[in-house]
């Protein structure tokens, strides 16, 4: 993974995932909406855990910065990872 830099708090290194998924509870949600759905017919009920299965996918891709726990981590060669480095490394050096 790419260094990046957090707008936050100044953090340079690697991000860390936001949400870990939880296979137990994926698995129950779905265990327990399917057995609802065969006992009642009602077969739109399955739209619950494929949207928490996709919210877990999706929010397993987000990062968020080690330190400061902030999403706004950008790449260092970004404009706005340049302007956050520079910022930082101004206000440690008068500190």
């Amino acid at each position: 993974m790419k260094q990046r830099v957090c707008t936050n708090c100044g953090y340079v290194g690697e991000p860390i995932p936001q949400c870990a998924t939880s296979f137990f509870v994926d698995a129950f949600i779905w265990l327990t909406v399917a057995s609802v759905t065969l006992f009642t017919g009602f077969l739109p009920l399955l739209l619950i855990p494929l949207a928490w299965t996709t919210f877990h996918i999706v929010k397993y891709r987000t990062v968020k910065c080690p330190e400061c726990e902030n999403l706004d981590m950008v790449s260092k060669e970004s404009a706005k990872g340049k302007e956050a480095l520079h910022h930082y490394q101004s206000t440690t050096k008068t500190a």
